[in-house]
């Protein structure tokens, strides 16, 4: 996944988005029209040009939150504390909106400080009473503010005592929403334009199997914000985005020209390394430390579980050596999903892969890829996944969002290593550790790379894969082409044809050199480092619910065609391992048993499973064969 070619700036980014179906009984989802022409949400409170909103009565276990707007709609030094109750978790304190759990009735005191275009401070302390539990227990996950034209999403959790039938989404009042949609408990839209701080409310009514439904009402405030329509951003990204990222470390020698070069709708120039330097054109063993004054966030949670990551991963040596080659970290939950751009030199990493716990997971944006659709004509598809002891290394169905589980550390590392060896490949392609010590100040990233190969070029000479059908079809499931007739007569047992006698390590790499050359690279740091295998299978898109495998292979990547490949890379990014001796000792590839569910296959070899206590995951199985492939979407594409 990353961002440019020698002549324009593109990208092909990657989430993994793992998806179990439900039953029968799963609810559906309604959206009416939205309103028109509702009046204005009042505010409970205002002084000098901010105005306060919150709701009227407090309830013991249901969500609140209190939002602020601005005449001016430049409010700035937010800081959100509480001060008295029993304590909440607040998560977004610097932000125009706070959302809340209240677990204990009580009462509570919260302070807001912040300061207004005239250079005033405003301080005002808010104190409200939590009721006993009140039997509607439908909560809308979460309250917070956006930038406008940006893509938001609310998801609605159940009643945990009862059985959802139906959930009827409405806009209540605000600006118009011209595009409300919504899958099963989650809602999306994009913030309309306005040209002052506005609130927008959302209602979620619930109908359960008993008859009885219930609702609950979002705040969502649409921030007036400065946008270049030249920036890199809104031109080649076509989003907005927002404006409440910051240096993780707001002291630190970069932070000023962090927040100008890497994450704004402003910029529209490639910042020189004498603004932003490469991480290793300063440090050549670069400490957390150092890799932390280079990180954006959107939240503080998203910096301090990188941090945590750094320190106890085992991959952490390897990510201090592959961070070299960036400017930059952003996390930001409004990035989705993760990719790599040498037009700012960092990588942008989509925080639902650093949650922890549902309060975190609460924060983020699970706004969906519409380009999931691509290669729907198509009569195979190509999924994989990562393995360890013949089960699952991690998937995201071992943590249904109503069941508000907290998610183990080895989950987190598992979630967070292959997007990081991935990006980070895609990092030390254009600018490998032989070229820091000779660039020049003067120049940006983006000149650097325009003026010199990236290492996939070379490699692509020497190393490239030969199968044009296999490319071909690439363009329709990852590029989004219309397929042809030629290629919808394509058979899984065509594929199997052309795919198994090159050396592809997965279906993604036949996208682009530029994916193939960063996915060599993860699958084999995976396997060394983490000791985790990868699959790969053709499966029918026709008639074939059960998922039955026509081909498919674990550890393909040390597959001996496929070996000299994986050694060019690795030793281009990580010159010091030694690569030849490392791939004797890891393991051989196995192939799948065909004619057999992929699910059965997941257990190949000697090795027996390990067992797993996640609640309610064996009996999981995917809507469609698509829910089991990695979903890719196109970002910037530049001049």
């Amino acid at each position: 996944m990353y961002f440019l070619t020698k002549i324009s700036i593109f990208t092909i980014i990657s989430s993994v988005l793992i998806a179990c179906g439900g039953s029968s009984n799963s609810p559906t989802s309604v959206v009416p029209p939205p309103v028109k022409a509702a009046p204005p949400i009042q505010a409970k409170r205002s002084i000098n040009g901010l105005h306060f909103y919150y709701q009227d009565t407090f309830y013991q276990g249901q969500a609140a939150s209190i939002a602020v707007t601005s005449d001016t709609s430049d409010l700035v030094n937010i800081e959100w504390q509480q001060i008295s109750g029993s304590p909440l978790t607040i998560l977004a304190t610097h932000t125009q909106v706070i959302g809340f759990d209240i677990k204990q009735s009580g009462d509570y005191q919260i302070e807001f400080h912040g300061t207004n275009s005239q250079g005033q401070t405003i301080n005002e302390i808010f104190s409200f009473s939590a009721l006993v539990s009140s039997n509607n227990r439908t909560n809308i996950r979460l309250d917070h503010a956006v930038s406008e034209q940006a893509a938001v999403s609310f998801r609605a959790l159940a009643n945990p005592n009862k059985t959802m039938q139906s959930i009827r989404w409405e806009q209540l009042d605000g600006p118009t929403i011209d595009d409300l949609q919504s899958q099963d408990e989650d809602v999306f839209f994009t913030a309309p334009q306005v040209i002052k701080d506005e609130i927008v409310q959302i209602e979620a009514q619930i109908t359960y199997t008993d008859g009885s439904s219930e609702t609950d009402n979002s705040l969502l405030v649409v921030k007036n914000v400065q946008v270049n329509t030249n920036g890199y951003f809104p031109r080649y990204a076509e989003k907005v985005v927002t404006t409440d990222v910051y240096p993780f470390i707001q002291e630190g020698p970069h932070a000023n020209n962090l927040r100008a070069c890497v994450y704004n709708n402003q910029v529209a120039k490639s910042c020189e390394f004498s603004l932003l330097p490469l991480i290793g054109q300063e440090h050549s063993t670069p400490t957390i430390q150092h890799i932390l004054e280079r990180l954006v966030v959107s939240h503080d949670w998203m910096g301090l579980r990188f941090k945590q990551y750094l320190e106890q991963s085992s991959t952490s040596e390897d990510m201090l050596k592959l961070l070299r080659a960036t400017t930059a970290i952003v996390i930001s939950y409004d990035v989705r999903p993760s990719f790599y751009w040498t037009a700012t030199g960092a990588i942008y990493l989509d925080a639902a892969n650093f949650w922890m716990t549902p309060e975190e997971r609460d924060t983020l944006n699970t706004q969906p890829d519409y380009r999931s659709d691509f290669g729907d004509d198509l009569q195979f598809f190509i999924p994989w996944r990562y393995v360890k002891d013949n089960d699952y290394y991690f998937r995201n169905s071992d943590y249904p969002a109503h069941l508000r589980l907290s998610k183990t550390f080895s989950d987190l590392e598992a979630n967070i290593s292959w997007l990081m060896y991935h990006e980070l490949a895609h990092a030390n392609d254009f600018f490998p550790p032989n070229s820091w010590s000779n660039m020049p100040e003067d120049i940006s990233p983006l000149d650097y790379s325009n003026q010199n190969d990236a290492s996939s070029v070379l490699f692509e000479q020497t190393f490239g894969l030969t199968s044009d059908t296999m490319k071909s079809v690439a363009k329709v499931s990852f590029a989004g082409e219309t397929a042809n007739t030629e290629q919808k007569n394509l058979s899984a047992q065509d594929i199997v044809s052309h795919f198994e006698p090159d050396s592809a390590p997965a279906y993604y790499s036949y996208s682009t050199v530029r994916e193939d050359y960063a996915t060599l690279f993860e699958r084999f740091m995976m396997s060394y480092r983490l000791d985790v295998s990868a699959d790969v299978a053709v499966i029918s898109n026709i008639n074939n619910d059960n998922l039955i495998v026509s081909w498919g292979q674990r550890d393909r990547f040390n597959e001996s065609k496929v070996q000299p490949r994986v050694q060019n890379v690795v030793q281009n990014i990580l010159p010091n391992l030694d690569v030849r001796t490392i791939q004797q000792n890891l393991p051989t590839p196995i192939l799948m048993r065909e004619n057999q569910d992929w699910f059965v296959n997941l257990q190949l070899g000697n090795v027996p499973p390990t067992p797993r206590n996640k609640q309610g995951e064996k009996t999981l199985r995917p809507v469609s064969p698509k829910d089991y492939w990695h979903t890719y979407r196109h970002g910037p594409k530049g001049p």
